[in-house]
């Protein structure tokens, strides 16, 4: 009898092998809602006009970028300076104004000849008719005559649908049926547009890709059939005519279509996005014209234009997809050990933007972003990551145009709240450090205009939002709390004075909220809202203040401890004590710079710490309560700022030490130094783009947070 030998040791093996792995996959899948952005920043170039579609191409002999101005009768030309910045370099006049543009060799006008490495365009006029657009041997744009098209056309595209050496014009729309071919002849002649017949024929298109997806050489057809939800594939006879398309049913109305070779096989593959979804899909192709639905991502939002390049530099595709309703682009990046695309960041663009295009600046190997906005005079360079130490090393989408930011949490859990003037507030909730853990998301409206929004970050408790308004006598009081599903909002209001507030915790013993107003005769009325282990009460208090003078800034501390409130009022020379709850109430004048003084209520004594500004110095000033009535005022550092606002200027303490944070415009950089004592120390400074809203230091961490109320996002460094 034989008896088989034993391959158990073997087989262990594998099943180790199979279950790392499996736990290399599991990591990186929960590591897909993790911010990790490919773009580190954004940056501007003016324009003349609000731009819309865009193309990439070789244009006056240099690679640049040809924009549509939306509201002129004109193309604008950018190209790359040596600092990798894009210029506006040209403008080309039209007859009318342009509504879509296409870009392909010189062959698509027929002016130069063929294997010119110059680019033309074929621009679409409202009036229904193509301009073509050439480049001559000295540069200049030459403008031929428009070819008639069909009349609800609103896209074009380039393609040699005859196999013939000349790209022939391809027009269609939301509301237009099928395509419409105007044929190239040859010598820069194109055969007025004719509506192609057959299964092209009767079809309404959202969107349509030109290309050979079977290897025969001739161009087929992929299109989106947004009344039927279905992704259509055409394929080319090389005579201008198609074979009956091959179906694929979608769930819901399509809306955007790329074609490129995402997963580097050398066969091209299909993404797609819809209107009201915020999903892309992705099919693979294997070569023969077949293809394959792979995955389903979800998105930022509906997308309305995709971007497909190597951003990152690793020889991969990754996907940029732009969703106009949440003004955010989701970035997905293809992963060679899953063969599968995930979650590489997003990036919140702030207005409305048109469309997205990959450009390669020279001597680079990873694409840059660029983005075209109908509304604003400039186009938008998102530079893709250079320097890993100068990027930040997240960007957390919050709600638009934010105003308000407040970090708290420690080693194991963080929340970051955002708010803005509309009453929409973001909050952020991240597991252990943010570099490490799991990204949830919760956003919601508030009840009116708010004025203030504080966070209250009792210890070991869900925070707690204060929020106070313009123009409600309330405060709403926001509980963040951790779920099952990830984190969710409870609410309480109150009647309440508005104004300003603040708040603080300390254990069961808490003043939640403090705010004041001016009534008419002169008096300021109070409001305290306190917690003692769970009751609650209201105190009010009225006192008369001298409103002769022009009061410019004001400041409200607690100090639950010690038992009183203290309102600070800064007049045109002076600080001044304006009110203090302790019976013998004095007034406390000193010298001060009203218009370059600022309040920063985190402080370690309970006071404000008072910021001002000199020519080149900013001087941070302790107050301190010596006695009832009395301030003590001590200068605590000395700190070089060449700037000229103490708007974005930040201060956070822990441990004694006061964790200082300010935007120098003259270097566009912010910089944070420490001060313990009498000792200041620079940490270190991030060069931006943009001045931040609002900065915040979280120093558990080791992190740095920027509020980018343009672009709508935070950025996350770390120090």
């Amino acid at each position: 009898m034989t008896v088989a030998p034993s391959f158990e040791p073997i087989q262990l093996f594998k099943r180790s092998v199979i279950q790392f792995i499996f736990f290399i996959n599991l990591a990186r899948i929960s590591q897909a809602q993790v911010y990790d952005p490919i773009f580190k920043s954004v940056e501007m170039q003016a324009t003349i006009a609000p731009l819309g579609e865009m193309v990439v191409g070789n244009f006056f002999g240099r690679t640049g970028i040809a924009a549509i101005a939306k509201s002129e009768r004109a193309i604008y030309f950018f190209e790359p300076d040596s600092l990798e910045n894009l210029i506006l370099t040209d403008v080309v006049n039209l007859p009318d104004t342009a509504i879509a543009i296409s870009a392909g060799k010189e062959v698509v006008i027929g002016k130069g000849a063929v294997g010119d490495p110059w680019s033309g365009l074929a621009v679409l006029m409202k009036s229904h008719y193509v301009e073509l657009i050439s480049f001559g041997k000295d540069g200049q744009p030459i403008l031929s005559k428009e070819v008639k098209t069909d009349a609800y056309g609103t896209q074009i595209r380039t393609a040699d649908l005859e196999a013939s050496g000349r790209l022939d014009m391809v027009t269609f729309g939301r509301f237009s049926l099928g395509v419409s071919i105007a044929d190239n002849t040859g010598s820069g002649k194109f055969v007025e547009a004719h509506q192609l017949k057959g299964p092209l024929g009767n079809i309404p298109f959202s969107d349509i890709v030109l290309t050979d997806f079977n290897g025969d050489l001739v161009p087929d057809i992929a299109a989106l059939d947004w009344v039927n939800h279905r992704l259509l594939i055409f394929y080319g006879r090389g005579d201008g005519t198609f074979a009956p398309p091959v179906s694929f049913q979608l769930t819901a109305e399509p809306s955007a279509l790329a074609v490129a070779d995402l997963n580097g096989n050398g066969y091209l593959d299909i993404v797609l996005g819809y209107k009201r979804l915020s999903r892309i899909d992705i099919y693979t192709g294997d070569g023969s014209g077949r293809f394959y639905l792979r995955q389903k991502l979800k998105t930022a939002g509906p997308i309305s234009k995709f971007a497909i390049a190597d951003f990152r530099g690793d020889g991969t595709a990754d996907i940029a997809a732009l969703s106009e309703l949440t003004k955010e682009i989701t970035v997905f990046s293809y992963d060679t050990l899953t063969r599968s695309f995930r979650y590489a960041g997003a990036v919140g663009v702030g207005y409305d933007y048109d469309d997205i295009v990959p450009f390669y600046f020279p001597h680079r190997k990873r694409a840059d972003l660029v983005a075209s906005s109908p509304t604003e005079k400039y186009i938008k360079v998102l530079k893709s990551r250079v320097l890993f130490n100068k990027a930040p090393d997240f960007l957390v989408p919050v709600c638009s145009n934010p105003e308000f930011m407040s970090v708290c949490g420690t080693d194991t859990s963080n929340f970051l709240i955002v708010g803005n003037a509309s009453g929409r507030i973001s909050a952020r909730y991240f597991r252990g450090a943010f570099s490490a853990g799991a990204h949830s998301a919760v956003d919601w409206q508030s009840e009116g205009t708010p004025n203030l929004t504080e966070l209250i970050s009792p210890t070991g408790a869900s925070p707690r939002i204060l929020v106070t308004y313009h123009n409600a006598d309330m405060i709403s009081l926001y509980s963040v709390q951790k779920t099952a599903k990830g984190i969710g909002v409870s609410t309480a209001q109150t009647a309440f004075l508005p104004f300003a507030a603040t708040g603080a915790a300390f254990g069961d013993s808490s003043v939640i909220a403090a705010a004041y107003r001016m009534h008419p005769d002169s008096s300021v009325g109070i409001s305290v809202f306190s917690s003692l282990k769970g009751k609650s009460e209201f105190i009010e208090n009225d006192y008369s203040v001298d409103e002769k003078r022009d009061y410019v800034a004001s400041a409200l501390t607690i100090n639950p401890t010690l038992s009183f409130l203290r309102v600070w009022r800064v007049a045109a020379d002076t600080l001044r004590l304006a009110y203090s709850s302790f019976p013998d109430d004095k007034t406390f004048t000193l010298p001060v710079r009203a218009s370059d003084a600022e309040f920063l209520r985190s402080s370690i004594t309970g006071l404000p710490i008072l910021a001002s500004k000199s020519v080149d110095t900013l001087k941070l000033f302790e107050l301190s309560l010596s006695s009832p009535g009395q301030v003590v005022l001590d200068t605590i550092s000395q700190l070089p700022f060449n700037g000229s606002s103490l708007r974005t200027l930040g201060i956070t303490s822990y441990d004694s030490t006061y964790y200082v944070t300010y935007f120098n415009r003259a270097d566009s950089s912010v910089f944070l130094y420490t001060v313990k004592g009498d000792r200041s120390q620079f940490v270190k400074s991030w060069h931006i783009a943009v001045q931040p809203e609002d900065t915040s230091v979280s120093p558990l961490l080791n992190s740095i947070f920027f509020l980018n109320r343009r672009e709508s996002y935070v950025s996350i460094h770390y120090f």
